[in-house]
């Protein structure tokens, strides 16, 4: 089991791309600043863990909101897991099982707390 605590929230997928030049689509600096912050910290943390990604995992990932508007919690996933997949080296399509939940609110403090585990 590999725990990633980060102070910031994913971005939600409305938030992780913008259109280029040419009409694509390009990651935003809010997508990129969430990578390399999750994927320094859950390289750290896997080093410490001694953590190797397994072929079927489930994902728990716990958003803790720095304020009360009302924000949805489905569409935060996508960036987190791509995230992880991204600096963990492994391909995201061996998530079997995705757990969400919305830990509450602590003014000021956005948390993000992704669990990764073997099933």
């Amino acid at each position: 089991m590999l725990t990633v605590t980060l102070d910031i929230l994913p971005p939600t997928v409305n938030h992780m791309y913008a259109a280029n030049a040419n009409g694509g689509k390009r990651l935003t600096d809010a997508a990129n600043t969430f990578r390399e912050l999750a994927g320094y910290t859950a390289r750290a943390a896997a080093t410490r863990a001694g953590f190797r990604p397994a072929p079927r995992m489930a994902l728990t990932m716990r958003l803790t909101f720095g304020d009360k508007r009302n924000q949805d919690i489905d569409n935060r996933i996508k960036s987190a897991l791509d995230a992880l997949a991204l600096a963990l080296g492994f391909d995201d399509n061996c998530i079997d099982r995705i757990v969400i939940e919305r830990a509450g609110y602590a003014r000021g403090c956005p948390r993000c707390e992704l669990i990764l585990e073997a099933i």
